[in-house]
């Protein structure tokens, strides 16, 4: 992988996959999962051959490789290159949720694992992603805490006890932070000190000291604590354990939107606990909390869709809620990693990273590959993409083919690409306006105002399309229902189309009129009318500068200005 992303040694890509394939002949899944990608992509002049690249997808998988397992899930999901399945795509992504969930629920492990999904877009184009804010924003919150503010030291407290925002995790400075906080009876500090004592955090475990902080802070109405005390209740952790007090504490924190507090009521309900077994119930709690982003709520929830527990068995929902677990594994970091390759202005690098991501089934990464890839041809010219990786040919159809991918899992504007392809003729062979059409007819489906647009245009010049101004004027007036951001080109869209139909009633009527110069001039307006209309607005424009002179002009010999001046 060094050799092949050119960190500390020089990129050589024969000489990566050789290593590869003498690491799979060893059983190594990692090398197993790398040799798939390569004969997916075509990468290091590997041929394209998607049956060997599902075999070494799934050794990777077989040896619990994450990657290898949710490519194998992926493919299974959409039926590339295997069998269209459900229930085995299931299978697959399950292990790597599950593997996120065994990190999630270790208290020494941190924050919960979340991989940062950052899109390519022209907007996004010359950025820092916000880091230089987020810098900012953490070190006013530390010379705040510093100066005495509660809030703040509470907010950097919180920072130091996960490891986030840029600053490494350090449990004794929370410490620190939290015991100033709740010196001047913060409610939200003293949950977060009990906390620490309960599990051992940075100090020495201590559940008499925990309870007294829990309950300090419930007094005042925090849920942190509530929920606290009801897991000590739950757990008999400094206290004599009551499933009924532990039940009661959990509802209260859940009732203000605590989203472990949400988990546990719901874990209570599904397990008969403390109350009579209510899988409904149960399923209502644990997605209160998915939709807080909680991972082993989420999780819970896709096994109740599996076993149809409290409701109707749902595999594809299941599947769903599996996929977005492993996809905020650790291991997808790579994500990450190709962006700040791409930032670094390392093209190729961030490319190949990106194209991996893709074979796991992240859409964001299919979207970002085939974003780079569009650029390639500038980014080659400068030296900065190899020239012999890609041709223009492959490049174009690559990108095409991210797109497609990117398309299927639901992103809109992917499917106005695959559209302009058609209709331009780019990567997909012939240009072809009657698929690019039909394409753009799914995205407006998908109420995307461009589309509207151009189904609008295209209609309005009978390019694919019939040629029928009402559904043209209806087109654009769906745009600006959709999107009234959009309202001064769809404005001048429609002061053209009224042009438009101006000129084609009255060459009709000149020709029915039968006068030569009607039959000589209007039909080579008829012909051309987008030409006709610039015509028009050009006369427009000389005729207001035209104007603005003779009022200047006439200023010039008004005498009262002659006079000021």
């Amino acid at each position: 992988r060094a050799h092949q992303a050119g960190e500390g040694v020089d990129v050589d890509d024969a000489l990566a996959l050789d290593l590869f394939r003498r690491a799979a002949s060893l059983g190594d899944p990692g090398a197993h999962e790398e040799l798939g990608f390569a004969h997916s992509t075509g990468w290091a002049g590997v041929p394209e051959d998607t049956a060997r690249a599902v075999l070494h997808q799934y050794f990777a998988a077989m040896g619990g490789d994450p990657r290898g397992q949710m490519a194998m899930g992926y493919r299974h999901l959409h039926g590339l290159g295997t069998p269209k399945s459900c229930a085995t795509a299931a299978l697959y992504y399950e292990a790597p949720a599950s593997k996120l969930i065994d990190v999630v629920r270790d208290p020494t492990a941190g924050p919960t694992p979340n991989v940062e999904k950052t899109r390519l877009t022209p907007d996004t184009e010359g950025g820092d992603g916000g880091q230089a804010r987020e810098r900012d924003v953490v070190q006013y919150y530390q010379y705040s805490a510093d100066m005495g503010n509660a809030d703040a030291a509470t907010a950097i407290g919180r920072i130091f006890a996960v490891g986030a925002k840029g600053l490494r995790r350090d449990r004794r400075r929370a410490y620190r932070y939290f015991t100033q906080a709740a010196a001047q009876g913060d409610a939200d500090a003293m949950s977060q000190l009990g906390h620490l004592f309960a599990n051992g955090l940075g100090v020495r475990a201590n559940n008499a000291t925990a309870i007294g902080l829990f309950k300090a802070a419930a007094e005042k109405g925090n849920a942190n604590a509530q929920f606290g005390l009801g897991y000590m209740h739950l757990a008999g952790f400094g206290v004599e354990r009551n499933e009924k007090k532990a039940l009661n504490y959990f509802t209260k924190a859940a009732e203000q939107g605590s989203a472990e507090a949400q988990f546990h009521v719901g874990a209570m309900h599904a397990k008969g606990v403390g109350v009579r077994r209510d899988y409904t119930k149960a399923f209502y709690n644990f997605n209160l909390a998915a939709h807080q982003g909680h991972a082993v709520a989420l999780y819970n929830l896709a096994m109740m869709q599996l076993a149809g527990a409290g409701l109707p068995a749902s595999c594809k929902n299941a599947v769903v809620l599996l996929k977005g677990l492993a996809e905020r594994g650790p291991w997808n970091r790579r994500l990450e990693s190709a962006h700040g390759a791409y930032r670094a202005r390392a093209y190729q690098k961030a490319l190949v990273k990106y194209m991996k991501a893709a074979e796991t089934g992240v859409e964001v990464a299919q979207s970002n590959a085939a974003y780079v890839l569009e650029g390639a041809r500038d980014w080659r010219d400068d030296g900065r993409l190899n020239r012999d990786w890609l041709d223009d040919g492959d490049r174009e159809r690559r990108a095409v083919h991210y797109h497609r991918l990117a398309a299927d899992q639901g992103n809109v504007g992917s499917l106005l690409r695959i559209g302009d392809a058609y209709y331009y003729g780019v990567g997909v062979g012939e240009a072809d306006r009657n698929k690019s059409a039909a394409v753009y007819l799914q995205a407006s489906q998908r109420r995307s105002a461009q589309a509207m647009f151009n189904l609008g245009t295209m209609h309005e010049h009978g390019l694919g399309l019939p040629k029928d101004l009402h559904l043209a004027k209806r087109y654009y007036d769906m745009v600006l229902s959709t999107d009234p951001k959009a309202w001064v080109p769809v404005k001048l869209a429609l002061w053209k189309l009224r042009a438009h139909r101006w000129i084609d009633e009255n060459w009709t009527e000149g020709a029915n009129l039968g006068g030569a110069w009607w039959a000589q001039h209007l039909g080579s307006v008829a012909a051309h009318p987008d030409l006709a209309l610039a015509g028009v607005c050009g006369v427009l424009l000389a005729v207001v500068v035209a104007l603005r002179g003779l009022v200047s002009l006439f200023a010039a010999f008004d005498p009262s200005t002659r006079a000021r001046g």
